[in-house]
């Protein structure tokens, strides 16, 4: 598994607020929907998932996803792996609302007859790995049950871990919070890196991926957030410090 690297000191972080205002900005200023970044993300992740497995075809992969946007992006990219030939299987946080993107994907991967459980039920060791879609970048710590049981349980499965956008349970911004998190051995960040994942040890492996966030939206980070898109699609961020 080969992609383009860059040094984290040739790349600028964002903060979570940053992203947050891009989110909106990207529709208000340039029409592109929530839906459609979060099929290029789950295309992204699902992308990812199949070249850290050496393909994904006939492999067990359990995607962990929670009720908000980042859980979207798990369940889009279940359906990305399931296509692949993957035998994939869901641990999901239900969300209350019926209308959401993230309730939508539910019902798409039920009726392609992606087996579905209520997390932390169907999270063990039986798998290849573990996507991790469970909380992004808008967590609020500490975090409130049944969260710390699922992150429990994902860390207890002893599985390898790809993380979406942050390990769950770490601020993005900080990195605090990450003796409790996800500790994954690859965290593929989407749009922008966040400052908090070069701090937590348990990010392990970090890459950037492009949604399709113009990065004029990025203003002070735009020139290093457009040679990262330059340099790939997918890019991971090294330390020189540790290589």
């Amino acid at each position: 598994m080969s992609w383009p690297i860059l040094h984290w000191n040739q790349a600028a972080t964002v903060s979570s607020e940053v992203l947050r205002q891009a989110d909106v900005r990207a529709r208000d200023e340039f029409g592109i929907e929530p839906q459609q970044l979060m099929e290029i993300a789950g295309w992204q992740v699902a992308r990812f998932v199949d070249a850290f497995l050496d393909g994904a075809r006939g492999k067990h992969v359990l995607v962990v996803a929670g009720s908000g946007n980042n859980g979207g992006d798990a369940l889009v990219a279940a359906r990305f792996l399931y296509q692949r030939g993957a035998l994939v299987t869901a641990s999901i946080v239900a969300t209350k609302d019926q209308g959401s993107l993230v309730a939508r994907h539910t019902a798409t991967i039920a009726s392609l007859g992606i087996r579905i459980h209520e997390a932390p039920a169907g999270i063990d060791g039986s798998v290849d790995t573990i996507v991790d879609g469970l909380f992004g970048t808008g967590i609020r710590l500490p975090l409130r049950e049944p969260g710390p049981r699922i992150l429990s349980a994902m860390n207890e499965a002893g599985r390898p871990i790809v993380s979406i956008d942050v390990p769950s349970g770490i601020d993005a911004d900080t990195g605090v919070g990450a003796e409790n998190a996800v500790r994954a051995a690859a965290t593929v960040t989407l749009a922008a890196p966040k400052a908090g994942l070069r701090r937590a040890q348990n990010s392990g492996r970090v890459f950037v991926a492009d949604i399709g966030m113009p990065a004029t939206l990025f203003s002070a980070e735009r020139t290093e957030i457009e040679a990262i898109y330059r340099a790939g699609s997918l890019v991971e961020l090294s330390d020189p410090e540790l290589t």
